[in-house]
């Protein structure tokens, strides 16, 4: 039974460094989360997910880089793939000096001149006994369900005819291709020579479920109405096409391939960080397609021998923003372990996880072992927290009360003095009045009100880790740029350094350094990064 005598409200406290110690915050390795008063760096080295919440300006950045620069991000293989959501390509330019940590770098940006193609349907493959389960697994993350009851008649079905045409187009052709599915999707049931032929190669497929596809198409067209709902079936296979209008991003996706997937687990293969780069603007329009690219790392991690395979990263930068809902992106919070995959959410409020999946916002958070709250902005958010630290219980000297019992003392002695009481009677009031006057009162507090976190200084972080971390840590998140470890590991930022410069702390204090630009050593030069250019950066003074 647990002894409440001594905290009656609560003993909830933040972490000293016994504790930080005893739960391996001090280990060179694993995600970091922040230093420690003494400004010694602190990693979370769980498998589990880790979520960061913090609004705009709070250095969400000085985070993040770190764990892409500094080395410690490493797993049993040495350093570990990430695969990063780079909505503003700020991370990846950063971060682009890879070569101290033996990592090549995978660009996929659509906007960009300089962009690698990937085959995001590379695990389609006719042959393979899992061709169907892998197909219902596109097919539900390209048009997930949204979790609207009024929505789940027309996403079902519409999840059910891309899966049938996905399969009887990878018999066809022996490979697929998103834009080719997409051509042939936008024929859906026309009485086009094209689709008619398409249609019959449905209508005589070995699965039932296939064929009656095809029946259903056919009745649909003949009858000419919307019978069954079919123009919203068809409206929402057209939504979740749309992207696949964009030439960019269908350049990307289509061969010749300079990347697959699989290569981030195959035996001897260099650790990778592939940078999805797509535009913040058009997060909305273009979230099938980044489900399908994370689709595809996952199920060929998930094919991998776990034993011998690097781990994984994902680095799920502002998450909340992709387009449309998400479940698979909740799921793995739970599973990505399992498969030796760690996401790192990264969102503004938890309250974002909702457009993912309901009750997301609740999900995500209890299935991250490492949970990172910094710069809160909204009472909703900070009571979440203020409820998350607890209370404790405080002991302070009421000074009413002591006046009252001070009283009564003399009192009781003057009773005595005057004859009133006996002796002993008296002495024993004063004794108990005496003690009560040095008796302290307790009262439960808050380790954080909602005020005092609204007014938390960027800077300042709370880490929970359950089950491993007995009380939170009270974090000091500094400056990437204002750490001396970390000078020329990283690049210039592309929004805030002065062109041709980057800021780093020397010995003498902060200092703006050149970025020189010159001609790759010859044993960087197949490097994908460089592959292009012929060309790498580096800090002066700084050279790899």
């Amino acid at each position: 039974m647990i002894d409440l005598s001594n905290n009656p409200h609560g003993s909830a406290w933040v972490a000293d460094a016994r504790v930080r110690r005893k739960a391996g915050l001090y280990k060179k390795t694993g995600f970091y989360i922040g230093t420690d008063e003494a400004g010694r760096p602190c990693h979370s080295d769980q498998q589990a997910a880790v979520m960061i919440c913090g609004g705009a300006r709070s250095l969400k950045g000085s985070l993040i880089i770190p764990g892409l620069v500094d080395g410690c991000l490493n797993g049993d293989f040495g350093p570990v793939n990430i695969v990063s959501m780079d909505w503003k390509r700020q991370n990846g330019e950063i971060a682009a000096l890879q070569v101290r940590q033996g990592r090549h770098i995978i660009s996929i940006a659509p906007r960009e001149a300089v962009s690698s193609n990937i085959d995001v349907l590379s695990y389609i493959d006719p042959k393979s006994p899992e061709l169907i389960p892998l197909a219902k697994l596109f097919a539900s993350n390209w048009i997930p369900f949204s979790g609207s009851p009024q929505a789940q008649y027309f996403e079902g079905t519409a999840q059910r005819i891309t899966e049938a045409v996905l399969v009887t187009l990878a018999r066809l052709k022996g490979s697929v291709s998103l834009p080719e599915l997409a051509d042939v999707m936008s024929g859906l049931g026309d009485a086009t020579d094209e689709w008619l032929s398409f249609e019959y190669h449905l209508s005589v497929a070995p699965e039932a479920q296939y064929r009656k596809v095809a029946q259903e198409l056919s009745r649909l067209r003949e009858q000419g109405s919307d019978s069954g709902g079919y123009n919203g079936i068809k409206n929402e296979i057209a939504k979740a096409f749309a992207v696949m209008s964009d030439p960019q991003w269908r350049k990307v996706l289509s061969p010749p391939y300079d990347f697959c997937p699989s290569q981030l687990t195959k035996d001897g293969a260099p650790p990778y960080l592939v940078n999805i780069a797509e535009n913040i603007d058009y997060a909305k329009t273009s979230g099938g397609v980044l489900r399908a690219i994370y689709t595809s790392f996952l199920i060929y991690k998930r094919r991998a021998p776990i034993s011998t395979t690097r781990e994984q990263v994902w680095l799920l930068d502002e998450i909340g923003n992709i387009g449309g809902a998400w479940p698979m992106a909740v799921e793995l919070a739970t599973f990505g372990p399992g498969y030796r995959i760690r996401p790192i959410y990264v969102v503004q409020s938890t309250a974002q996880f909702d457009n993912l999946a309901p009750k997301a916002s609740t999900i995500v958070p209890n299935s991250c072992g490492t949970q990172i709250f910094t710069g809160i902005r909204s009472v909703e958010q900070a009571s979440i927290v203020s409820r998350q630290l607890g209370k404790t219980t405080l002991e302070y000297k009421d000074p009413a009360q002591t006046q009252r019992e001070e009283a009564a003392q003399q009192k009781a002695m003057m009773a005595m003095v005057l004859g009133k009481t006996d002796p002993v009677s008296a002495m024993m009031a004063s004794s108990h009045h005496e003690r009560m006057a040095q008796q302290p009162k307790r009262m439960p507090r808050d380790i954080r009100t909602l005020d005092e976190l609204l007014r938390e200084p960027n800077g300042r972080a709370f880490v929970f880790m359950p089950g491993v971390l007995e009380k939170p840590f009270y974090a000091h998140i500094p400056k990437y740029w204002q750490r001396r470890d970390l000078a020329g590991k990283y690049l210039a930022d592309p929004f805030h350094a002065k062109p041709g410069t980057v800021e780093v702390k020397t010995w003498l204090g902060q200092r703006h350094r050149q970025v020189v630009t010159e001609p790759v050593p010859s044993k960087y030069a197949d490097w994908p990064q460089y592959r292009d250019t012929g060309l790498w950066s580096y800090v002066k003074g700084f050279r790899p």
